[in-house]
C-alpha cells in the first residue's frame, strides 16, 4: 500500500472512494459501505474497513458544520447535503465494529506505531457525528 497514514482518506481505498464519490455523488454508495461494515459477523478485511471509515467520514462531514473532506473534495458536501434519516447512527456503528475486535484494520494499525493517532482521527469523526465541531 502506498497511502497509508491515519486520517480517513489517507489510504487507496478511501481515496479511490472520495474520487468515485466526487464524480458521481450518491448517498447510496455511502450507506451501502457502512452498512456492509457494520454488519459483517465475522472478519472485517482491511479494505472494507477503510471504506467504511471513508463513509463515515463523509457523513460526519455532513451532518453539522466541521468536515474532514480533503481540500480538493470539499465542495462535496454542499453536493450531497444533509445525509439520510439514520446515516449518522449506521456511521457511529460501522466505525465501532471497525474499531472492535476481528478487524484487520485495526489489527493492522495496533502492530504500528500509530495506533494511537488512528484512533484519535476516529473519535474526532466520532464527535462530528455527535453534532459537534
Amino acid at each position: 500500500m502506498s497511502a497509508w497514514a491515519p486520517g480517513p482518506f489517507d489510504n487507496e481505498e478511501a481515496a479511490d472512494f472520495i474520487d468515485d464519490l466526487t464524480e458521481a455523488p450518491d448517498w447510496r454508495m455511502v450507506i451501502t459501505l457502512m452498512e456492509h461494515a457494520a454488519g459483517v459477523t465475522g472478519y472485517l478485511e482491511e479494505a472494507e474497513a477503510e471504506l467504511a471509515v471513508a463513509a463515515a467520514a463523509v457523513v460526519a462531514s455532513c451532518v453539522g458544520t466541521g468536515s474532514v473532506l480533503p481540500d480538493n473534495h470539499a465542495d462535496l458536501k454542499a453536493t450531497l447535503g444533509k445525509p439520510p434519516e439514520g446515516a449518522a447512527n449506521l456511521a457511529r456503528r460501522a466505525l465501532a465494529r471497525v474499531v472492535g475486535p476481528a478487524s484487520e484494520l485495526d489489527e493492522l494499525w495496533q502492530e504500528g506505531d500509530d495506533h494511537d493517532a488512528w484512533l484519535t482521527q476516529i473519535a474526532g469523526l466520532q464527535t462530528l457525528l455527535n453534532g459537534q465541531s
